[in-house]
């Protein structure tokens, strides 16, 4: 998969991706039933994605196979995403890594204390575990990206872990971080329980997917192949309601960024089940790909993403 004919693929309007896929329930509730709410991703590309009618979590249908996504992961994902064609991130990659994690370890403020030992799930490039080891924390990444691994190792010194499953058993954090990674798995929910066994007690959970009720771009903007799961404030408080979490009222929110921390009898019951599918399903009613593109509406995002790569190439560090 890893030709430069399949990285083509990736990236030629109105066609469809380069994967077969398989059908899958709702990684939150387990159920099958959907209803459509875009056909088109934002490169104009054809692009199935379905909310579930009992939970409102959004997913691509088909599902891509283990296999397809580690080997899209393995040979497209950082070239069509990220413009990286060599093993060293690129600039624009490390300017906003950096932006990020200095705006993740304000965020979490007194929570990152000398002694503090700390977990970055998707740890990429590793300028979030150099931001909490400045602070005084332990920190240890776990990313399955080998080039992006072995930077934050050569870079920052980082320990970075293939899996979860390279950790010893009984490793607790008093932080742990997942940030935009859960939409990129198949099982983000079943990830995010497991994330939050590696909580210590009193420990804090931060995690933050990108919000697909945000306002200001049309709706298929809002898809992409590598996002095969999409969240909005609903899904998200669940999922982690699922995983024993609740939010943390000493930290702000930002919709889709969170802090968790360990739900306790205060917290109630379970999110009630809403008919969130129908809602999504209208608000991101599917574009005509011809008609947008026709439009010249395509512009002005084109635009504002290549500027913002170019400003964050040649930004000063």
């Amino acid at each position: 998969m890893s030709s430069p004919l399949h990285l083509v693929r990736h990236a030629v309007p109105f066609t469809a991706y380069p994967y077969r896929g398989e059908a899958m329930a709702c990684n939150l509730c387990g159920g099958t039933e959907t209803l459509t709410v875009a056909e088109t991703d934002r490169r104009l590309k054809r692009l199935r994605s379905v909310a579930c009618t009992g939970c409102g979590l959004i997913r691509t249908d088909p599902m891509p196979t283990a296999a397809e996504l580690d080997a899209y992961y393995a040979s497209a994902y950082r070239a069509a995403y990220q413009f990286a064609l060599g093993r060293r991130p690129p600039r624009h990659h490390l300017t906003r890594s950096r932006r990020e994690a200095a705006f993740r370890a304000d965020l979490l403020g007194p929570a990152l204390r000398p002694g503090v030992r700390v977990l970055d799930f998707g740890s990429g490039s590793g300028e979030f575990l150099a931001a909490a080891r400045a602070r005084g924390c332990t920190a240890t990444g776990v990313e399955p990206g080998r080039a992006y691994a072995a930077y934050a190792r050569d870079e920052y010194g980082a320990r970075v872990l293939d899996r979860i499953d390279d950790l010893a058993p009984d490793e607790t954090f008093e932080v742990v971080t997942a940030h935009h990674v859960l939409e990129h798995l198949r099982d983000p929910v079943d990830t995010l329980e497991r994330l939050a066994l590696r909580l210590a007690p009193g420990g804090v959970l931060y995690a933050a997917v990108p919000n697909m009720a945000a306002t200001g771009k049309p709706p298929h903007e809002r898809f992409h192949f590598a996002h095969v799961h999409g969240f909005v404030r609903e899904t998200l408080d669940r999922a982690a309601r699922r995983a024993g979490l609740a939010p943390h009222p000493a930290y702000r929110r930002e919709d889709t960024t969170v802090v968790y921390r360990q739900a306790g009898a205060s917290d109630g019951e379970a999110l009630p089940a809403t008919d969130l599918a129908h809602e999504l399903a209208a608000a991101l009613a599917p574009v005509r790909p011809g008609a947008y593109l026709a439009s010249g509406a395509w512009l002005g995002p084109m635009v504002r993403r290549n500027a913002k790569a170019i400003r964050d190439t040649f930004v000063a560090r």
